[in-house]
């Protein structure tokens, strides 16, 4: 599985400019989907997208202490010694597969979210408070508002937000059940074109979908 995640990655030719305008104005899905559905045609849209620098990534944070059995790994409201292999992995997938040249990271000034963000991308993530004040009202606005032209923006954050994403304006974007433990480290990818104050999701990646031989 890996070897085969690795070549639609690193195999797919950038679409046209145009493919962006096109995409966004399609009616979305009834359910987000996983990007390996569909004969992962999603990865082929992440990867395009990814190049020209429209794409917003979504990061639920490592596996929560105080909703685990787990052992900690310094205190209750941070993540759990299995929420740290988790980012880890996390973050050797995304350098791995997605160049980080033209990608900003920011993080929810939370323990547990800026545990995560270290361990995924190190020094490179920046604490922002719009991620978690507010953010299940405003994240839509805010990622309209943050995200720069040309440049990938990965937020690491929380299941609240994500699920709540789009629901002020009636159009709810994300539709899944993220609350569940299998969630942890999953990744949410919006396509974003903000000379039309639009979005897309393409689809999602849980942590485990990167590399399917951790599985065992």
């Amino acid at each position: 599985m890996k070897r085969y995640l690795t070549r639609f990655f690193f195999t797919v030719a950038i679409l046209g400019a145009g493919f962006l305008t096109g995409l966004l104005t399609q009616q979305l899905p009834q359910d987000t989907e996983s990007l390996l559905a569909d004969d992962a045609k999603g990865l082929f849209d992440l990867k395009s997208h990814w190049a020209q620098g429209n794409i917003v990534s979504l990061v639920r944070h490592g596996e929560r202490c105080d909703r685990s059995d787990n052992i900690c790994l310094d205190g209750e409201d941070g993540i759990t010694l299995v929420g740290k292999e988790q980012t880890i992995e996390l973050g050797k997938d995304y350098l791995q597969h997605l160049p980080m040249d033209n990608t900003i990271i920011y993080n929810s000034p939370v323990k547990r979210t800026e545990q995560s963000a270290d361990f995924m991308f190190g020094e490179r993530s920046e604490t922002k408070n719009w991620l978690r004040e507010g953010c299940k009202e405003n994240l839509l606005q805010d990622i309209l508002k943050y995200k720069q032209d040309g440049k990938n923006l990965i937020l690491v954050t929380h299941s609240t937000c994500i699920d709540a994403l789009g629901e002020k304006e009636g159009n709810k974007l994300i539709e899944f059940d993220i609350h569940e433990p299998e969630t942890y480290g999953g990744s949410f990818f919006l396509a974003v074109d903000k000379s039309q104050q639009k979005v897309h999701v393409l689809g999602y990646l849980l942590a485990n979908d990167w590399d399917n031989s951790r599985k065992s």
